[in-house]
């Protein structure tokens, strides 16, 4: 995830999440309660497997017995993932964290990412159409959960207004400070400088698995997108791969990750808040980067990366969806 995680996002109202933790002690489990499936609203659930957090905690990773979308349940609120995303999350790498967020080095890793996902999906069209057809000077864009801003940045350097909305200061001071970048500290659901209809273009960068009800988080994207307005957001998915490596998943990150979607299950999710999927694709092998990694692994990522993309398996999805 390239956020901190949403400040106020709350549950389903009727279901908040009660919680007795003490966090100096990290052999207390948190006190939950089982909340309906943000998807479909059912109750019907199986459990798959529990998996330990990184703070000693055991979270119940179960399947919808319904639509099928597998998620934390009982589910952690706020409160309680709070203490996950420390200083160390941006600033030291493990699976759940990035080896120093704030480095040029990751900064250009981050922009091939989002010129091969951009080029993918075929925005560079759309960005044409905005620019040219329509004659619009500066369309407007909003990166939301947009941290330290790279991609507002990426986008401000393409002739966009652009802007980006993050609840962690740490994480946007170093984008307004260093990078002169507009971005709003804000919850996202409650802040008044976003209005309705304002943006031609909203990014939501791997992202809504970190969210507490993606659901509403669609929902708002909708209401401040333009009509016609585009969406690009990019999510951990759950497939092959990761059935295959149960809770040893690179992205079975827990409570930081709260749901793993499928690409049907996005689909629905997609087209029940409002949206037209225009194209959607997958990448990623499982073989992360590593400086010291030998050949046979350089090798196998070599061959595996191109591989689960051509045959739409990988275990990152991008979705390239449209306002109805």
């Amino acid at each position: 995830m390239i956020r901190s995680i949403e400040k106020s996002l709350l549950t389903h109202d009727e279901t908040l999440v009660e919680l007795s933790l003490t966090f100096m002690n990290p052999s207390v489990k948190p006190q939950v309660k089982k909340i309906p499936c943000d998807l479909c609203l059912s109750d019907n659930f199986f459990p798959l497997f529990e998996k330990e957090s990184s703070r000693n905690e055991n979270f119940l990773i179960q399947k919808c017995g319904s639509c099928g979308l597998v998620q934390v349940n009982p589910q952690p609120d706020l409160e309680a993932v709070k203490p996950y995303y420390s200083a160390s999350y941006f600033q030291k790498r493990t699976d759940r964290g990035y080896n120093n967020y704030f480095s040029d080095e990751l900064k250009r890793q981050l922009f091939k990412v989002y010129e091969m996902n951009l080029n993918d999906a075929g925005f560079y069209q759309f960005e044409k159409e905005r620019f040219y057809k329509l004659n619009i000077q500066k369309p407007s864009f909003l990166d939301v959960g947009c941290a330290a801003g790279y991609f507002v940045e990426f986008m401000k350097h393409r002739g966009w207004e652009a802007e980006g909305i993050e609840i962690s200061n740490d994480a946007a001071s170093f984008g307004i400070e260093q990078l002169k970048l507009k971005i709003i500290v804000d919850d996202f659901f409650s802040s008044r400088d976003l209005k309705k209809e304002s943006y031609d273009f909203i990014t939501l960068w791997a992202s809504i698995e970190h969210m507490h009800s993606p659901v509403k988080v669609m929902k708002r994207i909708h209401e401040l997108l333009k009509p016609s307005g585009r969406l690009i957001l990019s999510t951990c998915r759950y497939g092959h791969l990761a059935k295959f490596r149960g809770k040893d998943w690179r992205y079975m990150n827990v409570p930081e990750h709260l749901y793993f979607y499928s690409m049907k299950n996005m689909k629905r999710l997609a087209a029940e808040t409002g949206f037209n999927t225009l194209k959607s694709f997958s990448y990623g092998s499982g073989f992360t980067a590593k400086k010291d990694s030998g050949f046979a692994y350089k090798a196998g990522k070599i061959i595996m990366d191109p591989l689960v993309k051509i045959l739409n398996q990988g275990d990152m999805m991008v979705f390239y969806l449209k306002k109805i």
